[in-house]
């Protein structure tokens, strides 16, 4: 495909063309169908969540998220995609052929963890350390100096962020992910949180 006058490199995204014979964009669409519906039935399985109540995070009906989950909805728009997919705390990218110079520079990031207790100790005069949080979602206990950090973090947090805790856990202390979202949740109850995705 050519934009403007020259020729520019063509995105890299994660799909496969499935066939052959049939439209490569075709294929495309429905090979990028099929890796939405399997990552939105496991994250949805691993946070503890029923279809319906995806459905009212989402702002989708539930007859539209299980469509996707089975790879049969006949047209979801990049806008729809994208609010399901945020809503449990993932995302879509597409990634160009060659990474830029500033990318292949850039410093390590955070940890997750580090990065969710500053976000949760922003509106408080003292911090909650990712050691704290770590411990808060490995014991569920949440003592009392964290709770308003915990209760600010889970009501608050970009849901991507928590993702990335669950992740950081799952791989650092080998703990089951879906184990780590139901103590997500058994401590937002204990808080009494508002967010939908806790209830």
């Amino acid at each position: 495909m050519r934009v403007g006058h020259r020729p520019t490199q063509r995105p890299h995204l994660r799909v496969q063309y499935i066939a052959h014979g049939a439209s490569p964009w075709h294929n495309m669409r429905m090979s990028t169908l099929h890796e939405i519906g399997n990552a939105v039935r496991l994250r949805r399985t691993e946070m503890g969540l029923t279809q319906e109540t995806l459905a009212h995070i989402s702002g989708l009906s539930r007859s539209t998220i299980n469509a996707v989950e089975k790879q049969s909805i006949g047209n979801l728009s990049i806008t729809r995609a994208e609010e399901l997919l945020d809503s449990i705390g993932l995302s879509m990218h597409v990634n160009s052929a060659t990474p830029s110079p500033a990318h292949k520079q850039s410093l390590p990031n955070r940890s997750a963890l580090d990065r969710a207790a500053a976000t949760a100790s922003v509106s408080y005069r003292s911090a909650m350390t990712a050691g704290q949080l770590e411990r808060a979602l490995l014991t569920g206990d949440a003592p009392d100096q964290i709770r308003p950090h915990l209760q600010a973090l889970l009501d608050e947090a970009p849901m991507s962020l928590l993702a990335k805790v669950v992740d950081e856990l799952h791989l650092e202390k080998g703990i089951v992910r879906a184990q780590v979202w139901s103590q997500m949740r058994r401590l937002a109850q204990d808080l009494q949180c508002f967010r939908r995705v806790w209830q």
